[in-house]
């Protein structure tokens, strides 16, 4: 719980914040705030899903203002721990068999040639170019993390939910009809940079049931210059 703070004259608002677990286990902090002098409820100012470490930093800045009791910070920190218990297990990378199924995946793709593959920290890499026109395309697939950012808001990034039909480069959609005919069932996401003028994009597939992979496989198209817009969702779509 927080308290009245003033941040410059005439600017009084009280806020809180609220820890604990979601419906997925997730770690998350909800901050709420109002102005007294509208004299209205308190209004959720933006909720954020957590790591454990990002959890206890927070409540270690709440202890250090003594807006928080030692034994409430000592029990928040045991039910985090039993929260993490009860997640899946840690992703720590693809198994050999796995990044053979992905390789052969990605040479049976015949509308995308001079393919350059690179496998490093979890995250699979094929960069290539379309068989006409010249378009670079950048090919990424790991699989779903704890406490992925694919689940939470992200601050410049806009994310939607669409189909393959309305996907604008038929490159991409080659990707995207490829990954469908492999797997039991997948959803495609928009991600598109509010920070830049141009819009760049970035679309995200979840496929379920994949052949040659174990558990869920997040696959992410772009065109290669466009991920340096994205921040962490170039590397691995982790928060850590």
């Amino acid at each position: 719980r927080g308290g009245i703070e003033r941040r410059e004259r005439n600017d009084i608002f009280e806020a809180y914040s609220v820890y604990g677990a979601d419906s997925k286990g997730q770690l998350i902090c909800r901050y709420y705030h109002r102005y007294p002098e509208h004299e209205r409820d308190f209004d959720l100012s933006y909720s954020r899903a957590l790591s454990f470490d990002e959890f206890n930093r927070r409540l270690l800045n709440e202890l250090d203002k003594g807006n928080m009791k030692l034994p409430d910070y000592n029990y928040c920190i045991s039910m985090a721990r039993q929260s993490e218990d009860h997640e899946n297990p840690a992703y720590e990378g693809f198994s050999d068999a796995e990044v053979a199924a992905l390789r052969e995946f990605c040479d049976s793709m015949d509308t995308l040639k001079d393919k350059n593959y690179i496998y490093e920290n979890g995250v699979y890499r094929c960069e290539c170019e379309s068989v006409a026109g010249g378009e670079t395309l950048n090919i990424r697939f790991r699989k779903p993390l704890i406490h992925d950012a694919m689940e939470n808001e992200v601050a410049g990034v806009e994310r939607e939910a669409m189909g393959g039909y309305d996907l604008e480069s038929i490159w991409i959609m080659g990707v995207y009809n490829r990954i469908r005919e492999r797997c039991s069932s997948c959803s495609l996401t928009r991600m598109t940079s509010l920070w830049s003028l141009n819009k760049e994009t970035v679309y995200i597939i979840l496929a379920e049931g994949f052949e040659g992979i174990d558990g869920a496989l997040t696959v992410s198209v772009g065109n290669a210059e466009d991920f340096l817009h994205f921040g962490f969702y170039s590397l691995d779509f982790s928060k850590k």
